[in-house]
């Protein structure tokens, strides 16, 4: 057994180049001089590593908070908030804890006690353990063999409600949206997973107002860098969010999570600078990984989803790996048991990782 801790906002100094990206390791058993802690890089949840220090500091200094009273009763002023930041209507949005549960309650809500939930696969596995959780009936529609989404007739007309990941975990892509307008023509609720859509080229909040089947499902916690506040939030028709607040719990969003969320939109320039970032180091890994022989897909995430050179085990590079103190994240399912999922780091981190594959190619 091991007990892993994580080490938040690491300063940015010569000896610590790697800020936000360590755990600790603490092997089981007495210490000794064999089981020390060690430090570990991961590259397996896709965080946003590339947001600066003083825009945590700004969040933490910035908080102004009575934790004796309850919360707002469904984050009225965070759904404002959130609205303003991506120019809709307040009462187009609901807040939840985080995108999981924002998930949960839009498919309990969106498909009937004998409906059909469809989704694509391989995509987010969280989808089918939350219909199998709430008893829904499920139906999983293959990619084609290079991840992209096949025709829509044959199915559509079958199921209450649709997710299409866009970009889409774990293959990267982006949804093209002339695909998700001709679903929207269809007698389904199509719901839109946009938790990397930051990252993305194009998105699909410009279709709320015109397509009453259409909810997007968001989060802090990847391009916000905020996974510990646990912040989600849907954005679909006035109607729509009405049905999603009379399936939730009042009060579920703590205040600290709310102001620290509101925060953040005041500050989002820290954000919007580290995507820049995130682009650029997306472009240089996936030049690095494609040099030594890895097939990397086109991406438009904080990660690369990539093929290990041809007879190269990818459970072995990441044994490996993890052995030198990196992590990165690995698939059972036969379609995708030959790729490596890799989040995007810091120019640091992305040398050290490259650096260690090669060696670990070259034994």
């Amino acid at each position: 057994m091991t007990y892993v801790t994580r080490i938040n906002h690491l300063k940015h100094t010569d000896k610590n180049p790697f800020n936000n990206l360590f755990i600790i390791i603490y092997p089981s058993g007495p210490m000794d001089s064999r089981n020390e802690p060690r430090e570990i890089i991961r590259l397996d949840l896709n965080e946003n590593h590339l947001l600066c220090e003083e825009y945590y500091e700004t969040l933490v200094s910035d908080l102004d908070i009575d934790i004796s009273d309850y919360p707002s009763e469904y984050s009225e002023e965070l759904c404002q908030s959130i609205a303003g930041h991506i120019g809709v209507r307040p009462d187009q949005v609901m807040v939840a804890n985080g995108s999981d549960e924002v998930l949960e309650i839009i498919f309990k809500t969106m498909v009937s006690k004998d409906g059909v939930l469809g989704y694509y696969e391989p995509t987010y596995g969280y989808y089918s353990l939350i219909a199998n959780t709430n008893d829904i009936k499920v139906v999983e529609i293959p990619l084609k063999s290079d991840f992209t989404l096949p025709g829509i007739d044959g199915f559509v007309d079958d199921i209450d409600a649709l997710v299409v990941c866009s970009p889409n975990n774990p293959t990267s892509l982006t949804v093209d949206k002339r695909y998700i307008r001709a679903l929207l023509e269809r007698d389904v609720v199509v719901i839109v997973d946009e938790v990397y859509a930051e990252f993305s080229s194009e998105d699909c909040l410009d279709l709320i107002d015109d397509h009453e089947n259409l909810l997007i499902c968001r989060t802090f916690s990847k391009a916000w860098g905020l996974a510990g506040i646990r912040i989600g939030y849907a954005v679909s028709d006035n109607d729509n969010i009405m049905q999603l607040i009379e399936n939730m719990r009042a009060y579920c969003v703590n205040t600290l999570s709310q102001s620290i969320a509101m925060s953040a939109i005041d500050n989002s320039h820290h954000m919007e600078r580290s995507l820049e970032k995130t682009l650029k180091e997306r472009e240089y890994l996936s030049e690095g990984l494609e040099e030594i022989d890895f097939n990397v897909l086109p991406s438009e995430t904080n990660f690369l989803f990539c093929r290990p050179p041809s007879g190269i085990d990818p459970f072995e590079i990441s044994r490996a790996l993890e052995e030198r103190g990196i992590l990165v994240k690995t698939f059972e399912e036969a379609r995708i048991n030959d790729f490596l999922r890799i989040t995007v780091g810091t120019r640091d981190i992305n040398d050290r990782l490259i650096e260690e594959l090669e060696d670990i190619l070259d034994s």
